[in-house]
């Protein structure tokens, strides 16, 4: 819809490139943004607002974008859209241009978009390598020529005088085994390795429809592991492989305890969400919490209590709670004694748990640690009956009688079955068990390991325990992302379960879901024919079984066990191990990748420890072809063969964004506010990552791509040559399977004369189309947040959830051959090699730990202006009496040095009382080298960037120093000297350490 506004507002490119530069970082104090106010409010006739999703962070919180002459000149929060109203959003049915003028708030990350988006160190053109990987040298390279070259292969960089032939893409596409000698380990299709950074729905399945389906390559690796994996993991464990984001409800929890989450800085939901509505009912009295971290956090001011637990040791802090729980019978034993989901709908929950279910611990069992099931009682009872569980009586005594026929169930015992041939075997309630792991530790010690006071726990537990169903756990990052950090997040995620809150209004749950699935209806966009089906064992060896492996065989036969593999295996992870794919590459373990690409991934830069990735990098043997795709020239890929340039937000990146936990439920569309910036294709396709995959797949003739690409409901096959040919079928699925309106006329005729989405209409059918307007109006398809309740229970939960995961309790540890613990335990931070990671590094003093900050955004800040100029550097920040006894003073410069990295990183003290002693706390985002902080030799710079002269000449780019500000605490991660001197990882979940690396700190000079 067009609206009009003062001249005053207008401004141009090249102006504002010119306040960047001028700014030093990147400034542009003559931008108009949200200081405008709601952009919906913007009233000139050549003003367009666009609804879309915000990707300045993965929270998902919705935007308007205001559009004058191509630009976008203000950013606002979208009122239809949950996150940005606080669950108090406009009612969907609303007119759209009622809702132009309704105040909105977004973050201060999100009103940056703008700034972010016109950055002139953006690449606007691909670029080839034209000196030694890592150089720095680039020059431009012509669209066509880069497809053949990547597709093709050959001698690509003869002319600097490498004598090797490089295998591309189509070299891969190949059911050839990848080693001849282990056929398990898949085709050779799996050399093509893809690595991604920030990613959401739609590009993902783009990308996957390429990498998994056409190519097929199992090799589609996220970057999970670096962004919260460890917490997820927990969560992986209690719903037995559901699920993994869980959160307590803000809206309507009474008692929040909270773990590792900056909920004032940065979660998803985001700040503007979650932690306002936290404020907010904490400042009305509708709400109590406390927080668990090394640091006080901002929200620590409201918290009842801050618990400065030690770095890694948050499951002892867990653990000590759960223990005083269960010691003195705080647990909700209704709840836990439902032996079927039934029996605990009777009772009024909404979901039960398998905490009286019987497990087998007759030692010599062959189902040792496997639940007991009525077909081991009975061996003729098969199919889904002889699967059923068992429970004990709820008297305690007699046979063990079929779960799903009981109405109680006793919740503690160990006792014997006889089955029908009189054999009798020992077995435990899950329980028991949970009891026996609580009791391997006082309460006392468990305070001792957390290091916090024993009353601190007791005051906890207590608040946790007093408000029924109304209590949850919000963990994230911080509490488990370490080595053996997997075991800390299952024992916080069971807190709620014990107290029966699980799936409960005000309790612990997951999110509603997605409105519309974006598969199927109208369009096949999942399946398609002569697609791929991956096999065999990923690079970073998540979900993949060493057992299955000619190595294991191998050893086994040689040694009696198979164990220990060259490196950890990760069957029971979650996945997205980015760090392991990379140590994979390096060691050429189970196999060499051939062809690496990486998207808006800086796992140099982002990864605890990533420096040791350089010489990775570097090696045109361990890795023949690197292709990146990214914005910006970053930490990693200015080792790259190839950077192909890709699109902000705000110019693409479609996608339908389903809710984070908790229980929303709506699918945001995000689609461009503004056309692209960056260079284009002979038929004005924009370089970047939709056009890229789809060129490849057409030279080589892949599957899923081209003329007749995508199924349709009408029998026909439908083309797949632009992103949006898959895109608008995935929308009008999601719109017609949700059953939305058709659009006003109004409202179609601001989406075709203003929309850029507008442009290509014609690839749906008009009905389509016009029902696809009343959604892209909106933002997306929206659902009222009491819609996911029935009365007290939530509506869309897991419905059970594990006390003890017999999957869990099968898996081995490939590097000790021993099985995992399928229970809730403290399990002490240890070194690969076994030893106690308190016992070493000794002589470093310092834990280090790290955090974001709310105006930052991950790796990406140095191009959010007022992100730059509200916090442009960090710090190392130390406690008070530390900095006392160590003779430091505010502002000085010191050297944090690692037993992993001797030179060490350098950055300014800051003294406080807000972080425990014996721990030094770093933020993230600063200490880069790249995205236009270091020059750079690039042929034919001025048309490569889009700064254009302003941050270029034709024979490279010039530095910007203030990009080079602060430290990466990354930069000193410990390494692994057992292998291969690569990141330390988490044994079971396989992601990398943020809170076990010790430093030592040396002053560097005086106070100024």
């Amino acid at each position: 819809m067009k609206k009009k506004n003062t001249k005053s507002d207008h401004i141009n490119r090249r102006s504002f490139l010119t306040d960047i530069v001028g700014g030093g970082v990147a400034h542009a104090a003559g931008v108009p943004t949200s200081g405008h106010g709601q952009a919906g409010a913007m009233t000139d006739n050549d003003v367009t607002v666009v609804p879309s999703v915000c990707l300045a962070c993965n929270a998902r919180c919705g935007v308007l974008g205001a559009v004058r002459e191509g630009s976008m000149v203000n950013i606002s929060g979208n009122p239809y859209h949950p996150y940005n109203m606080q669950f108090n959003e406009l009612p969907y049915e609303t007119p759209a241009k009622e809702s132009l003028d309704v105040e909105c708030p977004l973050c201060s990350k999100g009103l940056d978009s703008i700034n972010h988006t016109y950055s002139p160190y953006r690449l606007v053109k691909p670029l080839k390598r034209s000196g030694p990987r890592g150089s720095g040298q680039f020059e431009p390279i012509e669209w066509e020529t880069l497809v053949a070259e990547i597709a093709d292969g050959g001698r690509l960089f003869a002319h600097l005088g490498e004598d090797r032939d490089i295998e591309g893409l189509g070299a891969l596409d190949s059911d050839d085994p990848i080693n001849a000698n282990d056929p398990s380990l898949g085709p050779k299709r799996n050399a093509l390795t893809f690595i991604t950074g920030r990613l959401q729905k739609g590009r993902g399945d783009f990308i996957d429809r390429f990498v998994k389906k056409s190519m097929g390559s199992l090799n589609r690796i996220g970057h999970t592991d670096i962004c919260g994996l460890g917490f997820r993991m927990g969560n992986w464990a209690m719903t037995e492989k559901k699920g993994v984001e869980l959160k307590a409800d803000p809206r309507t929890a009474d008692y929040i305890l909270v773990f590792g989450a900056n909920i004032y800085g940065a979660l998803q939901p985001g700040v503007n969400t979650y932690g306002a509505i936290v404020a907010k009912r904490q400042a009305d009295g509708e709400l109590s919490f406390s927080v668990a971290d090394p640091r006080a956090t901002m929200a620590s001011a409201h918290a009842s209590v801050w618990l400065p637990v030690k770095p890694g040791h948050d499951g002892a802090l867990a653990m000590g709670i759960a223990r005083w729980i269960v010691d003195n019978e705080r647990y909700n034993k209704d709840f836990l004694t439902a032996p079927n989901l039934k029996v605990a709908r009777d009772r009024g929950f909404a979901a039960y748990s398998n905490a009286c279910h019987l497990v087998i611990t007759q030692a010599g069992h062959p189902r040792e640690g496997k639940f007991l099931r009525l077909k081991d009682v009975d061996p003729s009872r098969g199919g889904k009956t002889g699967e059923e569980l068992m429970v004990f009586p709820a008297s305690g005594t007699g046979e063990a009688v079929r779960a799903e026929r009981a109405s109680s169930a006793a919740l503690s015992g160990t006792g014997k079955v006889t089955d029908y041939f009189g054999v009798t075997t020992q077995v435990t309630t899950a329980f028991s068990l949970f009891m026996a792991s609580l009791d391997e530790y006082s309460l006392g010690e468990y305070a001792d390991f957390a290091g916090v006071p024993v009353e601190k726990i007791v005051s906890v537990a207590k608040d946790f325990t007093s408000h029924g169903t109304r209590v949850g756990v919000t963990q994230y990052h911080g509490a488990g992302n370490y080595v053996d950090g997997s075991y800390a997040a299952y024992a916080i995620a069971i807190l709620p379960l014990l107290v029966g809150s699980v799936d409960m209004r005000g309790g612990y749950m997951k999110s509603g879901g997605g409105l519309g699935s974006p598969s199927k209806g109208l369009y096949n966009i999942a399946h398609f024919e002569g697609e791929h089906k991956p096999s065999g064992a990923r690079i970073s060896r998540e979900k993949s079984h060493y057992e299955k492996t000619t190595e294991f065989r191998e050893k086994k036969a040689e040694t009696g066990s198979g164990y220990p593999s060259k490196r950890p295996w990760f069957p029971f992870s979650k996945g997205g191990l980015s760090c392991e794919a990379l140590s994979g590459i390096d060691q050429q373990y189970p196999y060499q990748c051939k062809v690496l690409f990486t998207y808006l991934f800086n796992g140099v830069y982002s990864i605890p420890g990533g420096y040791r990735f350089k010489e990775t990098l570097k090696d045109t043997e361990k890795l023949p072809l690197f292709v990146s795709i990214d914005t910006a020239v970053n930490e990693t890929n200015i080792y790259a063969d190839y950077i192909v340039p890709d699109l902000c937000y705000p110019e693409g990146h479609y996608g339908w964004q389903n809710p984070h936990a908790p229980s929303s439920r709506f699918t945001g569309l995000r689609i461009p506010i503004i056309e692209p910036l960056v260079g284009a294709t002979d038929d004005g396709r924009p370089f970047c990552t939709e056009t890229l995959l789809i060129d490849l797949a057409e030279r080589l003739g892949l599957p899923g791509f081209g003329k007749h690409a995508i199924p349709g409901a009408d029998g026909r096959k439908y083309p797949l040559k632009k992103g949006e040919d898959f895109y608008l079928r995935a929308y009008a699925n999601i719109v017609h399977n949700a059953k939305v309106p058709m659009a006003s006329a109004e409202d179609i005729e601001r989406v075709n004369s203003g929309f850029p989405v507008a442009r290509h209409k014609d690839v749906l059918t008009a009905d389509q189309w016009n029902q696809l307007c009343y959604a892209l109006v909106r933002g997306g398809v929206f659902q009222p947040y009491e819609q996911s309740f029935d009365k007290e229970c939530f509506k869309h939960g897991y419905g059970r959830y594990a006390l003890y995961n017999e999957d869990l309790a099968a898996t081995v540890n490939t590097m000790t051959g021993k099985r995992f613990s399928g229970i809730p335990a403290f399990v002490r931070p240890s070194f690969s090699d076994g030893r106690l990671m308190d016992n070493i590094d000794t002589a470093y003093p310092y834990t280090v730990i790290t955090y974001k900050m709310s105006e930052h955004t991950q790796s990406r800040s140095l191009w959010n202006s007022f992100g730059m100029q509200l916090a442009p550097t960090n710090y190392v920040e130390m406690n008070a009496d530390d900095a006392k006894q160590a003779g430091l003073e505010e502002g000085e410069t010191v050297r944090l040095i690692s037993p992993s990295n001797t030179d060490g990183i350098t950055g300014e003290i800051h003294v406080t009382k807000l972080i425990r002693p014996g721990c030094v706390g770093v933020s993230f985002h600063f200490g880069h080298t790249q995205f236009g902080g270091s020059a750079l030799a690039i042929t034919g710079a001025e048309t490569a960037f889009l700064g254009g002269s302003q941050v270029a000449s034709d024979t490279g780019l010039y530095a910007n120093p203030a990009f080079l500000r602060g430290l990466n605490f990354n930069d000193v991660g410990r390494l692994d000297e057992n292998l291969a001197n690569t990141p330390m990882v988490d044994s079971l979940g396989g992601f990398p350490d943020f809170s076990s690396t010790k430093v030592r700190i040396v002053k560097e000079n005086a106070k100024a």
